[in-house]
């Protein structure tokens, strides 16, 4: 329990300190190499990199670059904000739905919008990371 509770806090914690370094700009130097040279339509509504192994690998360095595992976890398994990797969702788990959560955030909550730190096709690639650690029920996926 207080191993839990211990866990929590750090992650709070760090979520915060994350978020003041962005704000102040420590995100923005996520290596040239890694952004694309065309940016995908951030209207879509699937996914363009969905089992793209290259984009999946770069949607991985910018979940630990930008620091998504303070609240989500390692593995996107859950902590302060949400598990990523199951079938329960608070809202419907479209590849749009998450895109826009991870652009613009959700209001009432720590999760703050990456817009100006990620252009789409960044967002677009973390979002193929999170789908490619599912572990929910493949009779549920509708991305």
């Amino acid at each position: 329990m207080i191993g839990k509770v211990l866990y929590r806090f750090l992650a709070v914690a760090m979520a915060l300190a994350l978020f003041g370094s962005v704000a102040h700009g420590g995100a923005g130097d996520i290596d040239s190499a890694e952004q694309s040279s065309g940016d995908v339509a951030a209207n879509a509504d699937k996914n363009p990199y969905t089992g793209d192994e290259t984009a999946i690998k770069e949607g991985r360095k910018l979940w630990r670059k930008t620091g998504c595992y303070s609240c989500h976890g390692g593995v996107a398994e859950g902590g302060v904000g949400p598990s990523l990797i199951d079938d329960e969702w608070i809202y419907k788990p479209t590849d749009k739905t998450l895109f826009k959560t991870i652009a613009e955030g959700r209001r009432g909550t720590v999760m703050a919008g990456w817009s100006k730190e990620l252009d789409p096709d960044q967002i677009w690639k973390v979002v193929a990371y999170i789908r490619s650690l599912y572990q929910g029920d493949p009779d549920k996926i509708i991305w």
